[in-house]
């Protein structure tokens, strides 16, 4: 092992740590301010593998390596999620050792955990679990674990106009449009600065978003995904509720309030009304527009910052209970009008 000094003056020393699914080599990093701390650090985390590579350690070191593995190189909001599941799914096996493990041991533990928590948690959490033995090269067949079934819930959202007259005026007016109108999700919403907005050209700019880790909310430039990242056309009606709010400075946030202020004043005012809807609500009720005014999927993906149509169709597009009702009039009155016209002239023919 060699420490490579950096610019700024600390010493740098990799470990491949690993492989992924694909082969690719999974390189650990280690930092110190001097060379013979990042030599340590390094020999320590090699020492630890070394150790571990008999298999002679629970699930619970199996995924802690898997997760430090991945450190840096996924999104930290799914290094969270890793860690929340770590603590506090599948913990029937945590502490068995990855050698002793027995499929219907795992069977167990996702049967205990669906007792309590929903299908989609419990079938993350054994993803998480297949992925750390196969990093492992553990030589569990794991094709038999039953999951439990995610039931796809009937939704009936409200109308765009029915969420327009509870919020307008109100501290959520603006981040409802941003979502409701534009499609912008909640960390795109509160990660959008006043420099991302083109008032000469009415566009806006989604190049950044904020998310929550296990050290609490941070600000990441770029988006969920790669066609996350877009610009939109401002409407004239959003411009002048963001031209009316004062700021200093270009990169002072447009909306300064944290995931969770949002999230609880849109509630509290849905709430207030009756209506039971969540502030991602809003993504689907866009969604559930474009596809009621006849959006092409390719521009409705564009706009939403979708990755796949079949994420925009069997998730986000639903149907309103009104624009429904008019299409099944619009359809009955066709079929019954030529059932009337053909009984009509059957009966003609009699007489």
């Amino acid at each position: 092992m060699k420490a490579k000094q950096l610019p700024s003056g600390n010493y740098r020393v990799q470990v491949v740590a690993g492989y992924d699914a694909k082969g690719k080599r999974v390189v650990k990093s280690f930092t110190a301010d001097t060379q013979w701390k990042a030599l340590k650090m390094a020999e320590e985390f090699k020492d630890g593998l070394n150790t571990d590579k008999d298999g002679d350690f629970t699930l619970r070191r199996a995924v802690e390596i898997y997760i430090d593995s991945r450190r840096n190189l996924i999104e930290e909001t799914t290094i969270s999620n890793y860690e929340e599941i770590l603590r506090n799914k599948l913990q029937l096996i945590m502490d068995v050792k990855i050698k002793d493990l027995k499929a219907i041991q795992i069977q167990q533990a996702v049967n205990a955990d669906a007792q309590n928590l929903s299908a989609k948690s419990v079938k993350n959490a054994f993803g998480l679990i297949k992925s750390v033995l196969k990093f492992h090269e553990c030589s569990i067949y794991l094709d038999n674990i039953k999951l439990p079934k995610i039931v796809r819930k009937e939704r009936e959202l409200p109308t765009f106009e029915t969420v327009f007259t509870i919020v307008k005026g109100t501290e959520s007016e603006l981040p409802v449009l941003l979502a409701a109108w534009l499609s912008l999700r909640i960390g795109e919403v509160i990660g959008l600065q006043f420099r991302d907005v083109d008032e000469k050209n009415g566009l806006i700019k989604i190049r950044r978003t904020k998310i929550m880790t296990s050290e609490g909310e941070k600000v990441r430039e770029g988006c969920k995904t790669e066609k996350s990242t877009r610009t939109l056309t401002l409407p004239p009606y959003i411009m002048s509720l963001i031209s009316a709010i004062p700021h200093e400075n270009a990169t002072d946030f447009i909306i300064p309030k944290s995931r969770r202020a949002v999230y609880g004043n849109f509630k509290k005012l849905m709430n207030q009304s009756g209506i039971q809807m969540t502030f991602h609500d809003l993504r689907h009720l866009n969604a559930s527009v474009m596809l009621m005014l006849g959006v092409p999927d390719k521009y409705a993906c564009e706009r939403g910052g979708w990755s796949t149509d079949s994420i925009l169709k069997s998730v986000y597009q639903q149907t309103f209970s009104s624009e429904r009702k008019k299409v099944d009039c619009l359809i009955d009155d066709y079929f019954g009008g030529i059932v009337k016209q053909l009984t009509e002239e059957k009966t003609c023919g009699k007489t």
